[in-house]
């Protein structure tokens, strides 16, 4: 098991049991005690547990991941608007990557005009929603370990599919975004995929509403360098200036 992925362990097992000890941990994962004070010390540090004597709990403020259910009606107008923005930058003739999300997924409604796309994509609901308004499009999918929580083809074999892939733009989602930790998710999984997608791109735009900025998840999956254009609902002045200097663009719907 990865440190990632162990650490992800832990902090549903607090989310579970409440608390646990350095001991306890260390039998469960099979691993030393001092391997468990690393995880901990990280998990602290990045704001999911607070250390105890000998032991952890749970942070107030540590975020797991909702399902694509639990997202799909919250904020849908804002999530409306920037898919159509996103899908008016999106030329005929382009290869595109639509990642799995409830925001990237108003791309689809709003593609009916262009000509000789294709889009590569991994999630299920994208698949569903191309075929649900019959757009005429090149479908290339993503297969792997089918994730139920977020309908989303994950791991090795769709890390390896496609990282053998080229597209001119990629559509991310994120579920925190901030300046200092930049775009993250909770899921090192679905992370690898977004990371992958970030590298075969030509350009990378990043999706995400206004109830993203600040919040900060468990895996960051790109640098700031990475992303070309983030297109949102909302900004802060100074936010915009920043990433800006940064030289990147920010697009309000």
């Amino acid at each position: 098991m990865f440190a990632e992925e162990r650490r992800k362990e832990i902090i549903l097992l607090l989310k579970k049991e409440k608390r646990a000890s350095v001991k306890q941990l260390s039998k469960k994962f099979d691993v030393s005690r001092a391997t468990i004070r690393r995880d901990l010390s990280e998990l602290e540090k990045n704001g999911f547990i607070r250390r105890t004597h000998g032991g952890a709990i749970l942070s107030g403020t540590s975020k797991l991941e909702p399902s694509f259910k639990e997202k799909e009606d919250k904020l849908a107008p804002e999530k409306k608007e920037i898919g159509k923005t996103a899908a008016e930058i999106i030329k005929n003739g382009d290869t595109i990557f639509i990642d799995a999300g409830t925001t990237t997924r108003y791309i689809i409604d709003n593609l009916k005009n262009k000509k000789d796309l294709t889009i590569v994509t991994h999630a299920l609901h994208i698949i569903n929603k191309i075929n649900e308004i019959d757009l005429d499009c090149e479908l290339v999918v993503i297969g792997g370990n089918f994730k139920w929580s977020t309908e989303a083809m994950i791991g090795p074999l769709a890390e390896d599919s496609l990282r053998k892939l080229r597209v001119d733009k990629s559509f991310i989602g994120a579920n925190g975004f901030s300046l200092d930790s930049a775009a993250t998710t909770p899921d090192l999984r679905e992370a690898k995929i977004k990371e992958i997608a970030l590298e075969i791109a030509g350009e990378n735009f990043l999706l995400f509403d206004q109830s993203k900025w600040e919040e900060v998840y468990f895996y960051k999956f790109a640098k700031l360098k990475q992303i070309n254009f983030i297109i949102t609902d909302s900004i802060e002045q100074t936010k915009e200036q920043a990433l800006n200097e940064k030289e990147i663009e920010i697009i309000l719907t």
